[in-house]
């Protein structure tokens, strides 16, 4: 991936990372932060410029792409690793994000019970997830995108809720505090279609550690 497509990456998702970190509300300040599916670090980036964190770590099974991420880095307080799950040694984090990285998963109870066991006590996962049963737009995708890539059959949000509470996590859902949508790349198949992805459909999973 070029510079110029990891520029278009970030303001693809930006205003949905945005639309995250006002859903959850939280000061991360001082706190361990873990991405599941970092790609190229652009969320963990913009988490350790916005907050000062203590550290944060992130893990993509693409090695091309965590390259770039640690290159990225410069002085932030971060650390990539190429990995399917989280690396051995990852442990006491206050809390994991991920960003529609869910519906990728041919074993989400494996995943579930690694982010068990990396958050401390008390942490809290918050999993972004638009690719689910529910979502009018999927078929049309899952169809197409099944394609080229080898991927799981789509999931329902209860049954996503249902692993993790089975790993041990207290769950709960919320819509994301999407504002305003871009037009660019989204008028097919119209913008009322994903106006309802957006503000309906993609949802987030609150998964915390009692």
């Amino acid at each position: 991936m070029t510079a110029d497509d990891d520029r278009e990456m970030q303001e693809e998702h930006g205003f949905v990372w945005d639309a995250l970190l006002r859903t959850v509300g939280l000061d991360l300040t001082g706190l361990r932060i873990l991405d599941a599916g970092c790609n190229q670090g652009g969320f963990l980036r913009l988490v350790a410029d916005r907050f000062a964190i203590a550290e944060g770590r992130g893990y993509d099974p693409a090695a091309a792409a965590v390259a770039e991420a640690q290159a990225r880095t410069g002085d932030r307080p971060l650390q990539f690793a190429a990995s399917d799950t989280v690396p051995d040694g990852w442990a006491d984090f206050d809390v994991a994000f991920s960003h529609e990285v869910l519906y990728l998963l041919h074993d989400i109870a494996s995943h579930a019970a690694a982010l068990f066991d990396a958050l401390r006590a008390g942490g809290v996962y918050f999993a972004v997830i638009g690719m689910h049963d529910a979502t009018p737009l999927i078929a049309r995708w899952h169809r197409e995108l099944s394609q080229h890539h080898d991927l799981p059959p789509i999931y329902s949000l209860e049954g996503v809720a249902t692993t993790f509470m089975d790993a041990g996590f207290d769950a709960e859902v919320s819509r994301l505090d999407v504002r305003f949508v871009p037009v660019r790349g989204h008028l097919d198949p119209g913008l009322s279609a994903w106006l309802r992805y957006y503000c309906d459909d993609k949802v987030v999973f609150r998964f915390t550690k009692p």
